[in-house]
C-alpha cells in the first residue's frame, strides 16, 4: 500500500514536471499591432516598433532595445492652413523593405485580398521606406530576418502631442510566413 501511494506520487509529480514546464513560446504567426509616429523620451527621443520576429515591440533608437522590424515615421504636410502628418513605414534595419500589394476603397475589399494573398508574388519592389500609408492598403514586408510579412492597414487615426506636435497611429492586421517560406499558409486566420 505505501509503494503504491509512493509510487502515485512520483507519477502526478512527474505529469505535473512535464505539462508545467513551458518551453519558450514562439512569437504569434499573426495579429494586430498599432503603430505610434509619437515621440518619447525627454533628453533624446524615440519611437516604439515593432519585431515580427520577437513579437514584442521596442524602442528605436534606443541603445538597449532591439532594432525593430518596422516604426511609423511622419510627412509633414499642410492641409489649407494647417499643418498635418501623413503616416509611412520605415525599416531601422535598412536590410529589409516594404512592397505595396494592393489598395482598396473598402474594408470588405481589402481583407478579402488580405485573405486570398497566400503567397508573396514575383518581382515585387521593396524599398526601405514606404510612400504614404493609406487605409485599406495591403502590404508585404521583408524582416531582417528575411520572413515575409502580410500587412492590412486597418485604421489610421491623426492625434496631437502635449507640444502640438501631429502624430498618427496606424493599426494593422498581419501575418507572417513562418521560417522564410514565401507562404501564407500558417492557418493562423
Amino acid at each position: 500500500m505505501k509503494v503504491k501511494g509512493w509510487i502515485s506520487i512520483v507519477a502526478a509529480t512527474c505529469v505535473l514536471l512535464i505539462v508545467g514546464c513551458e518551453k519558450d513560446a514562439e512569437p504569434d504567426l499573426s495579429g494586430i499591432i498599432t503603430l505610434s509616429s509619437q515621440l518619447h523620451g525627454t533628453e533624446s527621443y524615440y519611437l516604439y516598433g515593432f519585431s515580427f520576429e520577437e513579437g514584442e515591440m521596442y524602442r528605436y533608437p534606443h541603445q538597449d532595445d532591439p532594432l525593430p522590424d518596422i516604426i511609423l515615421e511622419i510627412y509633414p504636410a499642410v492641409e489649407g492652413d494647417e499643418q498635418t502628418a501623413l503616416p509611412g513605414f520605415n525599416t531601422p534595419g535598412l536590410v529589409n523593405g516594404f512592397a505595396l500589394a494592393g489598395e482598396f476603397s473598402t474594408w470588405d475589399e481589402a481583407y478579402e485580398f488580405y485573405s486570398n494573398y497566400d503567397k508573396v508574388e514575383d518581382g515585387l519592389y521593396y524599398e526601405t521606406a514606404s510612400d504614404v500609408v493609406e487605409l485599406y492598403q495591403v502590404w508585404v514586408q521583408q524582416t531582417a530576418a528575411g520572413n515575409y510579412v502580410r500587412m492590412l492597414v486597418k485604421d489610421i487615426q491623426l492625434f496631437e502631442s502635449e507640444t502640438g506636435d501631429p502624430y498618427n497611429e496606424v493599426s494593422l492586421e498581419y501575418t507572417r510566413a513562418p521560417e522564410g517560406s514565401t507562404e501564407f499558409n500558417c492557418g493562423c486566420n
